[in-house]
């Protein structure tokens, strides 16, 4: 019989770049790169292959940079890259430009709660390219930015993102977004995230007007949203176009702040037919309470557990039957 015999790897070591020499670890195939992002891992550097656990980078700024590099080779295919982050607190400020970045990535943390992105100042992450994935980040937004910030100008954007498995957390502050809508990125999926402690001026999801359309289909689903002044809104001359917002939990604040104000607001000036069905909806249903719908007069509000009716309903504990009444 002829003894076993190791192959030679796909990608052999380089001089000077840590971790390229070790076989463990996922590297390249067609469906793109992994890198792993790790702060605190003593042989964590920001110039290694980063390709390898054992010798990972130290910033995501340093892993989407790479990603860059691979998307400008023509002989790697960089779309479907996955960039795995540790544990640990980030500071990077990021923007996936459409021009420069693949399409179709994902940006997974390892820990919903102890994988902290938390910049200085700013939006912790711009997304301007399509099909992106966000999993399990825990998102403190700086005071002047958003935790995601979502893009769509000129025909091109975040359209397609999923941000999914995330806690964004507020800590309180003010003048700050957990999720920004900027323009109408398109098809956007929102699932599974928390959302708390956002006090006054600083709603979880915003979607603020532009030059461009607004946001369409976008889809919330099976979110919590506790602890905030402001949960889902938009600014003056915006408006949720064909969204569907589904089997999330909207709970009235109880702690530090005085009360909920908002707590969905889906503008006046989008086109509507957005549908907000099976929720638990704390609070006056009302438009006083909270509760706006598209000014169309075409949305579809039916079938939500409001636990405080307001006039469009009979009785507390009710099922909806009709958009929120004045």
């Amino acid at each position: 019989m002829l003894p076993q015999i190791r192959l030679q790897p796909w990608y052999p070591g380089q001089m000077g770049v840590p971790g390229s020499d070790v076989p463990r670890g996922l590297r390249a195939s067609s469906a793109g790169v992994v890198f792993f992002v790790d702060a605190d891992h003593p042989n964590a550097t920001t110039t290694a292959d980063g390709t390898d656990p054992e010798n990972p980078l130290s910033t995501i700024t340093a892993a989407m940079a790479r990603l860059v590099t691979f998307h400008a080779e023509a002989s790697i295919q960089a779309a479907n890259s996955v960039i795995v982050v540790a544990p640990g607190v980030y500071t990077d400020n990021i923007t996936i430009a459409n021009a420069t970045y693949p399409e179709d990535c994902v940006i997974l943390g390892a820990s919903k709660f102890g994988t902290i992105w938390r910049p200085a100042s700013g939006d912790a992450l711009t997304i301007d390219q399509g099909g992106w994935t966000v999993d399990g980040i825990h998102f403190q937004p700086a005071a002047d930015g958003a935790g995601v910030k979502l893009t769509w100008n000129a025909g091109s954007g975040g359209e397609d993102a999923v941000i999914q498995n995330c806690f964004f957390d507020g800590r309180w502050g003010t003048g700050l977004y957990g999720i920004e809508f900027e323009g109408a990125p398109a098809n956007v999926t929102i699932q599974n995230c928390r959302f708390a402690e956002f006090d006054a001026a600083s709603p979880c999801i915003i979607a603020n007007g532009s030059a461009t359309a607004d946001p369409y289909q976008t889809h919330i689903f099976g979110n919590t949203f506790q602890e905030c002044a402001e949960y889902l809104t938009v600014t003056v001359g915006s408006g949720f176009n064909g969204a569907i917002i589904a089997g999330n939990h909207f709970v009235r604040a109880t702690g530090a702040l005085a009360a909920t104000t908002t707590y969905i607001n889906l503008g006046t000036m989008g086109t509507g037919y957005n549908q907000v069905v099976g929720n638990y909806l704390d609070g006056d249903y009302s438009n006083t309470g909270g509760y706006t719908a598209e000014g169309s007069g075409n949305d579809n509000w039916v079938g939500n557990f409001a636990f405080d009716v307001g006039e469009a309903e009979v009785g507390d504990n009710a099922i909806t039957i009709a958009v929120p009444a004045a």
